[in-house]
């Protein structure tokens, strides 16, 4: 079963995610939930802020705050309860066949370290290579990302050549 961390603020952004974008995200993982899939579910944010409390309250998951984007990350990591690790970045859910492919990913004898998701192709250029789109979530176990992770960019950095899921993230702020 995976940990689920919802990053709404990150230090490659140049503001904190919406609580609409929150939300949504949020929402998309109540399926995977359900499925048996995700455990816990921690929103990390850089910045104390009364209306995420409330929407944590809510969801029914924890918050992990730290003073700037930057240590919220590692605040996330550290309150996730599991050691296979989902990294969403607040705006983006997974389309279908997102929960499906994890599952088949845990009945694999020889599993990857992590697995990266990109999202929807919405441009001309990712069109012709969706290669290109843009990292927008991650699975990974807690060993390859490590406790001080600075940014996004960095986490997807640390999970290497890891593979790309067939599943993709669709924005939804």
């Amino acid at each position: 079963m995976l940990s689920a961390i919802v990053l709404a603020a990150d230090r490659s952004l140049p503001q904190s995610a919406s609580s609409e974008a929150v939300v949504r995200t949020l929402s998309a993982l109540v399926t995977a939930a359900i499925e048996g899939l995700v455990r816990d579910v921690t929103l990390a944010c850089g910045e104390e802020s009364l209306e995420l409390r409330k929407i944590a309250d809510h969801a029914g998951c924890e918050i992990a705050e730290a003073v700037d984007p930057s240590g919220a990350i590692a605040a996330g990591l550290a309150s996730a309860r599991g050691d296979l690790l989902l990294v969403l970045r607040a705006g983006y859910a997974p389309q279908a066949g997102f929960i499906e492919e994890i599952a088949d990913m845990f009945q694999r004898a020889t599993r990857p370290d992590a697995l990266r998701f990109r999202t929807v192709p919405d441009s001309f250029l990712t069109r012709l290579a969706p290669g290109l789109a843009s990292v927008q979530g991650l699975v990974a176990k807690r060993s390859v990302l490590h406790a001080a992770s600075p940014d996004f960019a960095t986490l997807v950095s640390r999970a290497g050549a890891a593979p790309t899921a067939r599943a993709r993230l669709r924005r939804v702020d």
